[in-house]
């Protein structure tokens, strides 16, 4: 199999961490040739860890000062988007048009237009290949959760428990960057950085979308930020199912615990154990069966 070629837009935390993933060979079948970003500090930066890491692969490594440049260079075969999340969209539809396959970092994007926009361009370009970040999904432990609830282990979903209160942050991480924890420049703030992840889990495990959605978002709780910290939420399902799902940066020790409920019993993720609690009979059946 020829190798991908990728390009990098975004040499910040994100973009270094996949640069490093190449240059360490972790990413079979592919390699980077490319990489940009709009500050050159930045750019000198992956240079260096390119020199000491790989110096072989570094040498096939193009520096662009922009993603446009990068993009209209035609250099490879991919991109990788991992800019600030309001620049999802746009450079992703920017680089389909050249002809590129997209990788986009969590989340999509900040405003849901935008990001139809993004789905419909790529829906006009069936050739290319578009995918959103959410590499969680691939893990075997909630692959296997998956699996058991679409074979009809719980039965019929009941209810839905995500307490994830693992993303403890300073103040001092929130001033690292001037575009955290701002509406202009993050878009929003636990839900869209830190727990992205987990809400897609909260629907792509049980395989089941809201009908209703109230929220309870708490703007700089817990920090000097404008953004939400502390989130609870409550979910209604058209089978009658209901879900809870707690967030915050705000707290330690934290909790990371994810129930699926079904009427067959549930099962619970917790610490990157996954455990089943199974019930004989239908507790739906039961509750009017039993004596």
């Amino acid at each position: 199999m020829e190798k991908v070629r990728f390009g990098i837009i975004g040499a910040g935390n994100m973009g270094t961490d996949h640069f490093k993933n190449f240059m360490n060979g972790k990413v079979e079948n592919s390699e980077c040739v490319a990489i940009a970003d709009l500050v050159p500090a930045k750019l000198d930066n992956i240079k260096n860890i390119g020199a000491e890491t790989n110096p072989e692969a570094a040498k096939k490594v193009g520096y662009y000062p922009s993603g446009d440049e990068l993009i209209q260079a035609h250099c490879c075969d991919a991109v990788i988007i991992a800019i600030p999340h309001y620049f999802h969209p746009p450079f992703a539809i920017k680089a389909m048009q050249n002809g590129l396959h997209v990788v986009v970092e969590k989340p999509a994007g900040v405003y849901t237009l935008q990001v139809k926009d993004m789905f419909r361009k790529a829906e006009k370009h069936p050739d290319l290949k578009l995918g959103i970040m959410f590499n969680v999904r691939t893990h075997p432990l909630f692959r296997k959760m998956k699996q058991m609830i679409d074979e009809g282990a719980l039965g019929r979903i009941t209810r839905l428990n995500w307490i994830v209160t693992t993303w403890f942050r300073s103040q001092y991480y929130y001033n690292s960057g001037g575009w955290r924890a701002t509406w202009r420049g993050e878009g929003g703030g636990v839900l869209y950085n830190q727990a992205p992840h987990q809400i897609d889990l909260f629907q792509w495990v049980p395989g089941m979308m809201p009908n209703r959605v109230q929220a309870h978002c708490r703007f700089g709780k817990w920090h000097d930020i404008e953004v939400e910290d502390d989130v609870t939420a409550y979910f209604e399902y058209p089978n009658g199912a209901t879900g809870v799902f707690i967030t915050t940066t705000g707290e330690a020790p934290g909790t990371d615990r994810f129930e699926v409920i079904g009427e067959y019993g549930k099962l619970v993720y917790e610490n990157w154990k996954l455990m089943f609690y199974q019930n004989k009979v239908s507790t739906l059946d039961y509750i009017y069966d039993s004596p």
